[in-house]
């Protein structure tokens, strides 16, 4: 089960004026509901001078994307989009594929089993507040909220969690928050 023991996730961002405009890698951290780290989501080797910059384009959620939530440095889930729109692929560490997730409009997120069969909607399992600007450490973050129902199974536990700490990938953004539709307007808290 990928992080145990904490339905409640918090995934923070830096968020700032260059990251916005400059920054071509993605990168959170996960905090459980008291706050205490739990994961980080990184993205896995070497990003090339032609995605970097693409991915200071409106075209960085067209870009590829192979990122790994992991715990002090123990993988827990491998996160990949290909080129273009296609769906998140979710897979474990051991390469075993956990699903996929696709954005389906209208803040719709479908969570699909490996053979690419809608298991369920994001937020029939799940409640996820996108977008809160907090402070954490004195530096200013994007803070999303991912509210887990108590006892959701797996493989659907897993693919909810990818979608929230990839959500930017999921929903065609990437690293790019100044294109139209894709900046983000905060509540600030």
């Amino acid at each position: 089960m990928t992080l145990p023991g904490t339905d409640t996730l918090i995934i923070e961002q830096p968020w700032g004026v260059l990251r916005h405009l400059l920054g071509t890698r993605y990168r959170n951290d996960v905090y459980d509901g008291r706050g205490a780290l739990v994961a980080s989501v990184s993205e896995r080797g070497f990003v090339g001078p032609l995605r970097k910059l693409l991915r200071a384009t409106a075209f960085s959620g067209r870009t590829t994307f192979d990122l790994a939530l992991a715990d002090r440095g123990r993988q827990l889930l491998l996160i990949r989009k290909g080129a273009g729109k296609p769906p998140a692929r979710v897979t474990w560490p051991n390469g075993a594929v956990a699903g996929s997730v696709r954005h389906e409009g209208h803040g719709a997120y479908g969570l699909l089993d490996a053979a690419g069969q809608r298991l369920c909607l994001l937020h029939e399992v799940a409640s996820f507040s996108p977008g809160a600007i907090v402070k954490r450490d004195g530096r200013r973050v994007r803070r999303d909220v991912l509210t887990l129902r108590p006892g959701t199974p797996d493989p659907i536990r897993s693919l909810a969690i990818a979608a929230a700490v990839a959500y930017d990938v999921v929903r065609g953004v990437g690293t790019n928050h100044t294109s139209p539709g894709g900046f983000d307007f905060p509540t600030l808290t």
